[in-house]
């Protein structure tokens, strides 16, 4: 009988290491969190804080702009106190509003589709800069 058990034992480890090689469930389909999206995002607006007082301002925000978008009316939406500088947690909440509402059918997960719809969205809102020449 302890043979049998041991045997069991034995021949369900392949089963264990394979359950344990599953991807993890918020990346599954492509998706990504809010954790994930905060975090990402965080990043790209924080490299943007060249004099590391850990807040962005206008200014900042202007220079890392892409493509010759205007980035003023992104930045007025996120600086909730007007005082010109975006601190983590105006960062933090504009971003978790934002990815509400790219998350369309409110699962928490924003697929590839979503993200793809709402950069759409986004360029088809936001004004080019005609003086802007293009970033690489």
């Amino acid at each position: 009988m302890r043979f049998v058990r041991s045997w069991l034992a034995l021949a369900s480890l392949p089963l264990a290491f394979s359950a344990c090689a599953q991807p993890a469930p918020s990346t599954a389909g492509g998706g990504i969190s809010l954790d994930q999206f905060l975090s990402r995002q965080t990043n790209r607006i924080m490299a943007a804080d060249t004099d590391g007082d850990g807040k962005v301002s206008r200014a900042e925000m202007a220079a890392m702009a892409k493509n010759g978008r205007d980035p003023s009316r992104r930045f007025d939406a996120m600086d909730i106190n007007h005082d010109g500088l975006l601190d983590a947690g105006e960062i933090r909440d504009a971003l978790t509003r934002r990815f509400r509402r790219l998350d369309r059918n409110g699962d928490g997960m924003l697929t590839p589709d979503e993200r793809m719809a709402g950069r759409m969205r986004s360029r088809q809102a936001a004004p080019i800069d005609p003086t802007a020449s293009p970033q690489p």
